[in-house]
């Protein structure tokens, strides 16, 4: 299912999906690109789409993937045997978004056309200035939640907004989720995150990111945060990690 825009900065809302109770399976086609379960492609302004109270499960090749499109409410649905990332942001633009409630069970490697797919993420954001709350990973061969932060985006959005950097985008909200069972972090945020006030690539002025309320159990690493500056660990609740629960990498 693909809904497809020209011009990421057209807010007239001429674009919208909404899904609700409907089940999708055995889809998404492997080792060809943009064929996904769910894809939103360069529609710019989303706010009134959703997917709701829905299943996504046995898809050979992501499930939900949003490129250049905003303000998508992902919330209450149940993902499962998922090959590559569960929920993934691609270029690095992709800001409001709301990912609640969602429950994320068995994100696999898949070796398709994308390094990516390779060390999969139940949720793959490469922009932090989205929510992310009351959600649930279980099982996963590498990440339960990976804050993938680059210094420019990617894809056809790194020609239309070359000084634009995510790292240095705002906090959203991390806030009372869950993750267990994952083959290497529960949370991982790489590479450098130092979230400014105005997001632009050259501010200094530092703004604080919480993440709240996580509860990581029986993960390679609980959370681990690298190279990575005003991030706060708060209500965490860790235990039973291989390796450790909470760290922090400054080199």
């Amino acid at each position: 299912m693909v809904s497809q825009g020209n011009n990421i900065t057209d807010d007239t809302q001429r674009v919208a999906v909404r899904l609700s109770n409907v089940e999708i399976f055995n889809v998404g086609q492997a080792f060809r690109l943009d064929r996904y379960a769910i894809h939103f492609q360069r529609n710019g302004n989303m706010s009134e789409s959703f997917v709701k109270s829905s299943s996504i499960h046995l898809s050979f090749n992501r499930a939900i993937h949003i490129q250049a499109s905003n303000y998508i409410t992902i919330e209450s649905n149940v993902i499962y045997n998922i090959m590559g990332s569960a929920m993934f942001l691609s270029d690095g633009i992709e800001v409001g978004h709301v990912f609640r409630g969602n429950l994320a069970v068995f994100v696999r490697s898949s070796s398709s056309l994308l390094n990516e797919d390779l060390t999969p993420a139940a949720f793959w954001l490469t922009n932090p200035n989205n929510i992310v709350e009351l959600n649930a990973v279980a099982g996963a061969t590498y990440y339960g939640y990976w804050y993938q932060l680059s210094n420019r985006t990617e894809g056809l959005s790194l020609l239309t907004n070359p000084n634009y950097c995510p790292n240095r985008q705002p906090f959203g909200r991390f806030y009372n989720n869950s993750v267990h069972s994952t083959g290497r972090f529960g949370v991982w945020i790489y590479p450098e995150y130092a979230p400014t006030i105005s997001g632009d690539c050259n501010d200094t002025r530092p703004l604080q990111a919480t993440f709240e309320g996580l509860i990581a159990w029986n993960n390679n690493k609980g959370i681990e945060i690298v190279m990575s500056r005003t991030i706060q660990v708060k209500n965490a609740v860790v235990f039973d990690n291989a390796d450790l629960g909470i760290g922090y990498i400054t080199a």
